[in-house]
Parts: C-alpha cells; sequence; structure tokens
C-alpha cells in the first residue's frame, strides 16, 4: 500500500480513498430501528450488478481506492445475488485493497460461505451484527434472524478463509443485553474472532422522545449510552493479527491535520455512499430516506446517479461544490458539526 505520507489533498483523490456501498437494499431482518421499518412506503428493493460495478465505476477508479465498506442504509450485502463476484472482480483488479464486510449473517447456505471464505483475504475484514447469544435473545432485535444459519456461516468462513482475514463480532448494547456483554465477549473469542465491539448508541427514547416512547423496551441503562456523540464504540482485541483498516485511520489522521475546514466531510472514515439505486452521496447518512433528506435524495435520483452520469461529474456538480458545504442538512448540524468533527476519535470510528 502507498505510504498515506505521498497523498495530496486533492479531493477528487480523497474522494476515491473510501467508498461505502450499499450493494443490496434486499434484507431478510425487520430490526426495528432501521428504515426499513421506520419508513417502508419509500423502501424499493434494488440490488447492484458485477456488469454495474465494471461499467459504471470501471477499472480505474477500482485502482485508486484504498477500502470499501459493503454495508447498507436499507439492506444487507449478502443478499446481493453478485457479491461474491463483485468482490472476486475488484480483488483481480486491486489485490490489497481493505474490503470490509458488514452483514447479520443469517439464511445463507455453507457453499456460500465457502465461496466467499474463497475471495476475501488477509487485506480484508468482516463483521458479524450478533446482538444475542442464542436464537431467542438475537431476536429481540435481529427480528426474523436464524441463529444456526449463523453459527453455520461462522464456522465454515473461519474453515475455508484459514484465518487471513480480520473477524468481528460487532453488538448493540440494548437493555436485553447489557448484563450479557462479557458473555458475549467470551462467545466471540470461543468462535475465533479478532475483536470484540460493543456500540453505544442514542437511538432510544431518552434522546428521541418524538420518535421513540419514553418507555422505550430497547433502551439499556444511562451507562450505555454516549453523552458526546451519536453513538460510540468500544473495541476489545481478542487477537494480534494486523488490522489493515488501522492504515486507513493513520491517513486520516495525517490528512484531517492538514485540512483546514469542513472538506473532510467529503471522505471521512464512513466514505462516500452509493446506494442499491446507484445513487452517490458525501454519506449513508444524507442518504437515508427520512423526510428531513429529502433535497439529498431526490437529487440522488437525477443528478447524483452513477447509471447516469460519472463519478467525477458528481463530486464536481456545483451542489457538491457550493450547496453541500454550507452544511446546513439536519444531519451535517446534529451528527457532523464544526465541534464534532475536531474529536478525531470519534471522526475515525465511522
Amino acid at each position: 500500500m502507498a505510504s498515506p505520507v505521498s497523498l495530496q489533498i486533492n479531493m477528487n483523490k480523497l474522494s476515491l480513498i473510501h467508498w461505502h456501498i450499499e450493494p443490496s437494499s434486499i434484507c431478510t431482518l425487520k430490526c426495528p430501528r432501521c428504515p426499513r421499518i421506520e419508513v417502508p412506503e419509500s423502501l424499493l428493493n434494488r440490488q447492484l450488478s458485477l456488469d454495474f460495478f465494471q461499467s459504471q465505476i470501471g477499472e480505474e477508479v477500482i485502482k485508486e481506492m484504498r477500502k470499501i465498506t459493503f454495508c447498507g442504509n436499507d439492506g444487507d450485502p449478502i443478499y446481493c445475488n453478485d457479491l461474491v463476484s463483485i468482490i472476486s472482480w475488484i480483488k483481480s483488479i486491486n489485490s490489497t485493497i481493505n474490503i470490509v464486510l458488514i452483514t447479520n449473517g443469517s439464511h445463507k447456505k455453507e457453499d456460500w460461505w465457502i465461496s466467499l471464505a474463497s475471495v476475501m483475504n488477509e487485506y480484508d475484514e468482516i463483521h458479524w451484527s450478533v446482538d444475542g447469544w442464542d436464537q431467542v435473545s438475537n431476536n429481540k432485535y435481529r427480528v426474523n434472524s436464524n441463529w444456526d444459519s449463523i453459527v453455520l456461516g461462522i464456522n465454515t468462513f473461519n474453515t475455508y478463509n484459514k484465518n487471513k482475514t480480520f473477524k468481528v463480532w460487532a453488538s448493540i448494547a440494548f437493555k436485553f443485553n447489557e448484563d450479557k456483554i462479557q458473555v458475549l465477549n467470551e462467545l466471540a473469542s470461543e468462535n475465533n474472532f479478532d475483536c470484540f465491539q460493543l456500540t453505544l448508541s442514542t437511538k432510544f427514547g431518552s434522546k428521541y422522545p418524538e420518535t421513540y416512547t419514553d418507555s422505550d423496551e430497547l433502551e439499556p441503562s444511562s451507562k450505555f449510552i454516549p453523552t458526546g456523540h451519536r453513538f460510540e464504540r468500544k473495541n476489545t482485541l481478542l487477537s494480534n493479527k494486523k488490522r489493515y483498516s488501522d492504515e486507513i485511520k493513520d491517513m486520516y489522521k495525517q490528512i484531517s491535520n492538514r485540512l483546514t475546514d469542513r472538506r473532510l466531510c467529503f471522505i471521512g472514515n464512513k466514505g462516500v455512499f452509493l446506494n442499491s439505486h446507484g445513487e452517490f452521496y458525501p454519506c449513508c447518512w444524507v442518504a437515508n430516506r427520512y423526510e428531513h433528506n429529502k433535497v439529498w435524495t431526490e437529487l440522488g435520483k437525477s443528478r447524483f446517479n452513477l447509471h447516469n452520469r460519472t463519478f467525477t461529474e458528481i463530486i464536481k456538480d456545483e451542489y457538491w461544490e457550493n450547496e453541500f458545504l454550507k452544511f446546513d442538512n439536519l444531519e451535517c448540524k446534529t451528527k457532523c458539526n464544526v465541534e464534532t468533527l475536531k474529536v478525531k476519535n470519534y471522526l475515525l470510528e465511522w
């Protein structure tokens, strides 16, 4: 991988470092705090194809990328029919790119996990989003998840990936699991994970009383709710395996020290966001289908869509270079205000 210090402060170049891609808006789960459940009226189940990556993104862009996070606002990447083929194609062009795959891990068969394990290498990482310790507990939030298929996926990936890819057990703190955090940590260790990640969220009734009730059944005790930001992540390393995403963080630290304004939002560790419709956004938060993002989501359907325009044309659009930099969207004001962007630890945990 090229040394981070060699990078120039060029916004077009920086926007190629990390892409957050939703390859599928399809999901088998019904998590109660997901936009799929909260704003179902505008949900469209779509997925990106290998042909889209080859024709609308292309090899030259892939060669410049350092990191791709496969995750979604609406869907789970493993339900994209072409996902394994897409990853294989990307790796054939850029074998040292850092691919991060985030999934609930349910309802896939053994042969699919064998195929995935064969295309992910030591530069990559995979996150299983699991909040429980068995079928009943995990379904309290990950509604319609299937514990047996999750365990099958973990065991199969461990066997056929031969311990190359960095593995993360990712849990969110809820009322039902706050006294079982150590149990989850031990399960992660027993199943050969390299890291246990606990996310503390604010998406509960005490913080959003207009959306969720004061008697929010999912809300944990106050010690598990962050006070300064939208969320906090606590990572416990379980192995000494190298994590290549740490190199990306080091790069961002150097870049952020050299940027004098909020143009860091063009990249962030969160990455620019491409959804399953081919719509391209500065980040996944402004792409969420909530009413306050309507200006952005309408633009995504037309001017900011890789089906219609190239990546370069989009980020050179007048709106990106002028209106966006006003940061007057609700997401910008609440999640990424100027004071927030000064807290580098938070910024680098996106």
